[in-house]
């Protein structure tokens, strides 16, 4: 068993009057993982876009990574729940990032402004072996 390190540090010296510095870290237990570049085919979502996490893939929570590599802020990938409503649950703008713990039993699909875009994804978290990709 393996253990994947998350963290994440917010700060600024010039944004308020007093300076900021937010850090907040995680470890969990992760016996496989995988990073991804791909291109999503759509422009909207309803179950047609790139799926960047599948439902039961792994045995407990998932860790997602989604990465937007296009260079235009305006560019957006959102990435959307699936299986339920295919609400979005985060809009990426051109160069920004998010990560997600997404509930092991839910789909996450991703679709973009522009077809052809480019992201970059990772998923982390205890595999499932009776439930695969193919």
């Amino acid at each position: 068993m393996g253990t994947v390190r998350t963290s994440l540090t917010i700060s600024t010296t010039d944004v308020l009057a007093t300076a900021v510095s937010i850090t907040a870290a995680k470890n969990f237990a992760a016996d496989s993982g995988v990073i991804l570049r791909a291109k999503v085919a759509e422009v909207s979502g309803g179950g047609s876009g790139l799926t960047v996490y599948k439902a039961s893939d792994k045995t407990t929570s998932a860790y997602l990574y989604v990465r937007n590599l296009n260079s235009e802020l305006e560019n957006y990938i959102y990435v959307y729940n699936d299986t339920d409503s295919d609400a979005a649950v985060a809009k990426i703008g051109g160069g920004e990032f998010c990560y997600i713990p997404v509930p092991n039993d839910k789909t996450f699909k991703a679709y973009g402004t522009l077809v052809n875009q480019l992201v970059e994804y990772a998923v982390f978290g205890n595999d499932d072996s009776a439930n695969t990709l193919g």
